[in-house]
């Protein structure tokens, strides 16, 4: 009883601890709304598969991109869409500098490669066909390559406004999950960052290990190779104009889909302090379950505890940075969204190493 008590008292401290570390390392990292004055050849990589309802938004917005002195070239790269995406992309007649390629290989991977061997900038920007951008994007992006020794720039992404309480509850996890990714760069122990909205120097593709064997991971995997590159030269844009916009899961299953795909790359993070936060956190959760599941007095008051401790941690964290995603009403989304966040913060780990997600109409392991 003694030892399961300081295993407990042991748990809430840690994880206490641990999310406020986050929310220092958020606070630390400078807001700026500065934009690129610089003159940089650009090229826009997009590989897509079966977007025909998003890639009309997404050429509308790149055409009302500002650019300043850049010179910009866009890649779409297909693969092997079914739909009339690609018709809508080939098509395109307007006043951008429009390639579209057919992926050689077959994945988001294999896409990207084949877009890098027609990309022709000196700086790659990244983003996904589902995704919406804003004006002032494309000059936010650019503006830490100012400084020579950034290779690469993790830009921030967040869902579309919610309408009901699932999709908020996911709005601020997603949002969660963007800032804990900002926070481990700051950290220098880069974990996550999201392909929607990368920015990186050409060179350093050359040597980059994309890890293709694992069927997602691009972003983190690119992350990585930049990390043991350049391991100071990772950057966080902290920039509302940079944001790109796009629709979080319209369903459980595709969230359990969506988390599953995430999850499967947790044993291939290669920082070790990394690996050991995300068993740390996972064990936590499945303390606070397996404790209520005890049925027993002291087990359901240590996952009162314990649960009381992780709301406010988290509101703690998150009151941090809910401002700079135009987030309201986040500790009653927390404290309503607990058994959620709770079970599948829980489940989905140990399972995404077992159970096949579906993805772009794949089924992947």
């Amino acid at each position: 009883m003694i030892v399961y008590i300081f295993v407990i008292l042991l748990a809430g401290v840690g994880y206490v601890s641990l999310l406020s570390k986050y929310a220092i390392l958020w606070s630390d990292i400078s807001d700026t709304e500065a934009l690129s004055e610089g003159k940089y050849l650009v090229s826009i990589l997009i590989p897509f598969r079966n977007e025909e309802g998003n890639v009309h938004h997404l050429i509308r917005d790149l055409e009302n991109l500002e650019i300043g002195n850049s010179d910009v070239q866009v890649v779409f790269v297909n693969d092997h869409s079914t739909d009339r995406g690609a018709e809508i992309v080939t098509s395109y007649q307007g006043k951008l500098d429009v390639e579209c390629v057919l992926n050689t290989g077959v994945g988001k991977k294999a896409a990207i490669k084949c877009g890098w061997e027609v990309c022709t900038g000196d700086i790659i920007i990244q983003t996904d066909a589902d995704c919406r951008l804003s004006s002032t994007w494309l000059l936010a992006m650019l503006n830490p390559f100012q400084e020579d020794r950034i290779s690469l720039a993790c830009g921030p992404v967040k869902f579309s406004p919610a309408s009901n309480f699932w999709q908020h509850i996911v709005s601020l996890d997603f949002a969660g999950l963007i800032a804990i990714g900002a926070a481990h760069i700051r950290w220098r122990m880069p974990m996550i960052c999201n392909a929607a909205n990368l920015a990186y120097r050409r060179p350093l593709i050359a040597n980059v290990d994309l890890n293709e064997s694992a069927a997602s991971g691009d972003d983190i995997f690119l992350l990585q190779s930049a990390y043991h590159a350049h391991p100071g030269g990772i950057a966080f844009v902290k920039n509302k104009l940079a944001i790109v916009t796009t629709d979080g899961p319209s369903s459980f299953r595709a969230f359990w889909n969506q988390r599953l795909r995430w999850a499967s790359k947790n044993g291939e993070y290669d920082i070790a302090t990394n690996r050991w936060i995300l068993i740390a956190v996972w064990l936590y959760n499945v303390l606070i379950l397996t404790s209520l599941l005890s049925f027993s007095a002291i087990g359901c008051t240590a996952a009162a505890f314990l649960v009381i401790l992780k709301v406010l941690a988290e509101d703690r964290f998150y009151s941090k940075f809910v401002d700079f995603f135009d987030i309201s009403f986040w500790f009653t989304n927390i404290l309503l969204g607990q058994p959620f966040h709770i079970l599948y913060m829980a489940l989905i780990p140990p399972l995404s190493q077992v159970l096949k997600y579906q993805w772009k109409e794949r089924k992947q392991r």
